[in-house]
């Protein structure tokens, strides 16, 4: 979903106020458990319905 939005991990990282891009590396190599919380921040960042993120 990322990638067709055309954006880096750094991208999706500065719009979930996140500085620092590892944390969403490690969400896409499933890597590290998030919280539900984080989910939809991510979801909001990309504009699309937490749903089509799981």
């Amino acid at each position: 979903m990322r990638l067709q939005k055309g954006l880096t991990q750094m991208d999706l990282a500065f719009k979930c106020n996140d500085k620092d891009y590892s944390q969403i590396n490690r969400v896409e190599l499933g890597k590290v458990n998030f919280s539900v919380s984080y989910l939809l921040l991510i979801a909001e960042a990309l504009d699309v319905n937490p749903k089509e993120l799981v």
